[in-house]
């Protein structure tokens, strides 16, 4: 009864097409409209939601959208495709795994790009954290020896390689040129990789410059506050990994427990 209806409903369809030909490019430019309004949306709420995390990565949000929305056409073809050949080999599969599965791989394509771009950005924020300790390390050495603030920093900014001293070097040539403190351009730079511990110990070292205070010292402290706060979060997903370890040890004995009884348990209840 179903095949029959949208059978018919096709074949009306193509009836509708053929008599009336400027239909067919009504509702072809209807579909690009929607598809292009659609697009649009994903586009503006993906940017808006990980504006951060595509800077940080230097990824382009029409790359991400593509990228998910190419992994959600892929996992509905590929989990589709395999349902049929499941069922061509003879495994019985249920009319509700053939409506759910396929979505549900889409689903998972369609947002694990994200969740690729959240690592990404959480990993380089962890590495550029790091080499901004070393830099102002770097940086209180060369002032100890007698280096000026500007020549200091430059001088320890082109002290390391990597994409971490790539930014800083760019945050203090942008502040040469532009003729401004290096510390309110380090500071932007922290705004704008949603850094905040960045953004404070460069506006506090500003402040501490600004007011005739001893820079080294604001600076000493600064850099080992930083590190003890690196140290803390390093200790703190060490000690969720070792948590989550436990789950599959604590399934490993019980399955373990459950191999040695199972001859027992299924000889006792045989002899009842």
């Amino acid at each position: 009864m179903i095949r029959s209806v949208i059978f018919g409903v096709v074949v009306a369809i193509g009836v509708a097409l053929c008599v009336v030909p400027s239909l067919a490019t009504q509702i072809q430019t209807a579909i690009k409209s929607i598809v292009r309004r659609c697009m649009d949306a994903i586009r503006l709420n993906t940017g808006a939601r990980l504006k951060s995390d595509l800077v940080t990565c230097d990824i382009d949000t029409s790359s991400l959208v593509a990228s998910k929305l190419a992994g959600a056409v892929i996992g509905f073809g590929v989990s589709a495709s395999f349902l049929v050949l499941m069922q061509s080999a003879g495994v019985a599969v249920s009319g509700g795994m053939k409506l759910t599965t396929p979505f549900v791989v889409a689903a998972f394509g369609f947002l694990y790009p994200e969740h690729k771009i959240r690592q990404m950005s959480k990993a380089r924020r962890r590495s550029f954290l790091h080499s901004f300790s070393s830099f102002l390390d770097l940086t209180n050495i060369l002032l100890a020896g007698g280096a000026g603030t500007e020549t200091a920093l430059i001088a320890a900014a082109e002290s390391g390689d990597g994409w971490s001293f790539e930014q800083i070097r760019r945050a203090l040539t942008l502040a040469k040129s532009a003729r401004t403190s290096p510390w309110k351009e380090l500071s932007r730079l922290g705004e704008m990789y949603s850094l905040p511990q960045v953004k404070e110990i460069a506006g506090s070292i500003q402040l501490a410059g600004e007011h005739g205070a001893r820079i080294r010292t604001s600076l000493a402290a600064r850099a080992e506050s930083l590190r003890y706060r690196q140290m803390s979060d390093v200790e703190s997903s060490a000690n969720s990994a070792t948590e989550r370890m436990g789950l599959p040890m604590v399934l490993l004995f019980i399955s373990f427990i459950v191999l040695i009884g199972y001859p027992a348990v299924s000889q006792v209840i045989g002899g009842l």
